[in-house]
């Protein structure tokens, strides 16, 4: 639905948008909770030396599992919500057009700290499955263990499943929406105006 844009601000940066995001109370995307320095450190995994064998079935495991992945899902998540939340920010104060061409430099943005954020988080990701997952896999699992492991990985049922799951997921999303958009989408667009006209309030009473 379009509305008329606010004259409030003209033109809104990417860091004007998260600040009237932060005025309410927002997801912190500036300073993401996973990225902040803890209080206090988790305790340190004791490394001791492992069979080779042993080693050697972890290294195994973990090619195929890779924990260090979840050092990418802390990199991107904050560069999603940045332009979610900043079209939301925008969305009903400026023109459709200025919309789009503000949003593309706020995925240039995006893009620009997931090229220098990606590599870092990689290489810490790597050493960190080293120096954690490692020795807790050795000191928890027996090598048999191990092997059931690799077994329950490497199994092609379980790699035709996972090919298929997108697809299943898809399909099941697909059907959620058919049945149940119509209901939801009301709310939703409900939801979005209030936040927008909160968002304008903020501005207007800086």
């Amino acid at each position: 639905m379009c509305q008329t844009p606010s004259p409030v601000p003209a033109v809104l940066s990417l860091r004007r948008a998260l600040r009237h995001l932060a005025l309410l109370g927002g997801v912190g995307l500036l300073a993401p909770a996973a990225w902040a320095v803890p209080a206090a450190a988790a305790p340190a995994v004791v490394a001791s030396t492992v069979p080779p064998a042993k080693q050697a079935l972890i290294d195994r495991l973990l090619t195929l599992w890779h924990p260090e992945q979840v050092a990418m899902l802390m990199v991107q998540r904050p560069a999603a919500d940045a332009v979610q939340h900043s079209r939301i920010a925008l969305q009903g104060r400026v023109s459709a057009e200025k919309l789009e061409s503000t949003m593309k430099g706020i995925a240039g943005d995006a893009k620009a700290y997931l090229d220098v954020a990606t590599p870092i988080a990689q290489a810490a990701g790597q050493a960190a499955a080293r120096s954690t997952a490692v020795p807790l896999l050795a000191e928890q699992f027996s090598e048999d263990e191990l092997r059931a492991l690799i077994a329950i990985l490497e199994a092609p049922v379980r790699q035709k499943f996972e090919k298929l799951a997108p697809n299943i997921e898809g399909a099941v999303g697909a059907e959620v929406a058919r049945q149940a958009g119509p209901a939801i989408q009301p709310p939703l667009d409900k939801m979005k105006q209030e936040v927008a006209g909160k968002l304008r309030a903020a501005a207007m009473t800086r």
